[in-house]
This record gives C-alpha cells, structure tokens and sequence, in this order.
C-alpha cells in the first residue's frame, strides 16, 4: 500500500533541508546564508522528490529484482539524476545564480546513485528493525 502523499513530501523535504546544509557548505556562495540555502535547498529537493517518483517507476517494471533488473535500475537512477538535474540547474538559472557554480551534468546522475544506494539501505535496515 502506497504511503500518503503528505508524509513523502515531509520525508523528502527534511532530507532536502540536510542535504541543502550541506550543499550551501560545498557550494559557492552568491548572497546571504538564507538565500544561498534556499538555492541549494531548491536543488536538493529535486532528487529526494523525484528521485522517490523515478524509484518507484523503476520498481514497477517486471523482473526488475532479478537477473540483469538491478543493473536496468542503477542506470534508471542514473538517468533520473540527469534529468533531477537538468529540472535543478533550471531552477538554479532562474534564481539569477551562475551555471559555473554548479558541478557538470554527468554529477547529477552519479549523485542520484548514491542517493538512492543510500535511501536503500537505511530503508532495508528500517524494515529489519520492524
């Protein structure tokens, strides 16, 4: 049964306020603290909510736990990064901060990767606890 829609969106947007701290840290600074994790915020924000929604598309594919499914689902990631990314460096551009800051394209999917790689297994230790 699929959780409620309002509970992902805290989930995801508490993920996001982490990761947001720590991208206001590794990134070039453009204005206030306030400002500048806004930005980054936004950025982060576009993979924990998507990358939840890209997850859960590739789950839904057949045979996608066995043989060479979890190979199809890394590159999934991957290529849901890419596009998490593209929808962050929009949203970057349109917050009058310079393209330059952020690292190339081929990152967002990489990123996307280990965000889920990461997500996985705390959500396999979670439910071994329960």
């Amino acid at each position: 049964m699929p959780e409620p829609f309002i509970k992902t969106l805290t989930r995801d947007t508490l993920a996001a306020a982490g990761l947001g701290f720590l991208l206001v840290l590794v990134l070039p600074r453009h204005g206030s603290f306030a400002s500048d994790f806004v930005d980054t915020f936004t950025l982060a924000f576009c993979f924990t909510f998507l990358g939840r929604y890209i997850d859960a598309m590739l789950r839904s594919l057949p045979g996608i736990a066995e043989g060479a499914g979890p190979l199809v689902r890394l590159a999934g990631w991957f290529a849901g990064g890419l596009w998490c990314y593209v929808t962050g460096r929009w949203l970057w551009i349109k917050y009058g901060r310079d393209l330059n800051d952020l690292p190339g394209l081929l990152w967002g999917g990489v990123f996307l990767v280990v965000l889920q790689l990461v997500v996985s297994n705390v959500a396999r230790r979670h439910d071994a606890e329960s």
